[in-house]
Formats: structure tokens, C-alpha cells, sequence
């Protein structure tokens, strides 16, 4: 099926709607649905656009990565789409947008994240443990090499035995004591 818009891809969103037991349906290609900004309201909804969850953050005038020079310029060779599209319909066209924008969302993040591209926050309590537990070992091993190092044998072997009971830890899930 072609889409009914621009009559030249494929369909591959349909929009179902239920009006008064009346039900119609439109069948868009992912390109023309995303730029259909209509098709929320016809469901009550207010789309909720990248552009307006960053707006504090990120001034779309202000920021080199959001200039329109930068982001027209640039567009997905996939879909087409603009980063000033995403910025607009908060939505990639394609999977390949990720790897097109990638540099103006390296800034986006760095700028979120105080410098950093990527997130570092908090870990899941149930992974928690485990990467505590890893992080324990790794640092008993450098304490280990070192007494190895000034010949503290008995530091040593009592290091080894604590890494064999965080080693025995991990293969229990985390879930024995650790001292």
C-alpha cells in the first residue's frame, strides 16, 4: 500500500480513529506521519516536541549545535529529515538519524550533563551490588600486586582470600555478606 499523502512510499503507519462509533483510517508513510502534527489532535493529545522539554537547556537561537545554518545544511541521507525537524517534531525519521546527528547530539548531551556525553547517574539497586562487589575486587587485586610488589606475602594471601569470597559473592547473585 502507497501512502495517501505523498502517494510515494510505502505505508507503514496506519492512524485508526473512533469518532461517535464512526471509524476511519489513514495509512502514512513514517516520513508523513511525523510531519502530521494533526493527527495528535485528532486523538486530544498535545504533542510533546524535544524543542519544548529543552527549552531551558537548550535555546534553539543560542546554541551552535541548534543553529539553523549547522542543522538545515545537515539532513538524514535515509529520510531526509533536518536536525531542526527533530528539534521541532521531538522525533527521529529513521533509524539512521542517529548516526547522521550524532554530532549535534554530542553537544545536546554534553550540554545536559555537565561536559559529559553520556549519562552517569544512579544504578539499579539490583545491579548496585555487583558493581560494587567488581569494583571491591578490582581494587583488592591492585592492593594485591602491590604487597606481591614489596614482598608482604602474608598481605597477599590475605587479600586473595577476600577476593575468593567476593568472587563466591558474585557467583551467589550478590546476595551473600560480603565481610
Amino acid at each position: 500500500m502507497v501512502c495517501e499523502q505523498c502517494h510515494e512510499r510505502p505505508a507503514t503507519v496506519t492512524v485508526t480513529q473512533n469518532q461517535q462509533g464512526e471509524v476511519t483510517e489513514r495509512h502514512l508513510c513514517h516520513v508523513c506521519a511525523a510531519e502530521n502534527h494533526h493527527i495528535f489532535s485528532l486523538f486530544d493529545q498535545s504533542p510533546f516536541g524535544i524543542n519544548d522539554f529543552l527549552s531551558n537547556w537548550l535555546p534553539v537561537q543560542h546554541h551552535p549545535a541548534m543553529s539553523p545554518r549547522k542543522s538545515e545544511t545537515v539532513t538524514c541521507p535515509a529520510c531526509g529529515f533536518s536536525f531542526a525537524k527533530f528539534m521541532k517534531l521531538g522525533k527521529f525519521g529513521c533509524a539512521e538519524c542517529y548516526e547522521t546527528f550524532s554530532p549535534q547530539l554530542d553537544d545536546m548531551f554534553r550540554r545536559l550533563h555537565n561536559g559529559h556525553a553520556e549519562h552517569k547517574g544512579k544504578v539499579p539497586l539490583s545491579f548496585g551490588r555487583t558493581i560494587k562487589i567488581r569494583k571491591e575486587i578490582d581494587e583488592l587485586r591492585r592492593q594485591m600486586q602491590e604487597a606481591i610488589a614489596d614482598e608482604q606475602f602474608e598481605e597477599a594471601a590475605s587479600l586473595r582470600d577476600r577476593i575468593k569470597g567476593l568472587n563466591a559473592q558474585l557467583d551467589a547473585g550478590g546476595e551473600a555478606d560480603g565481610n
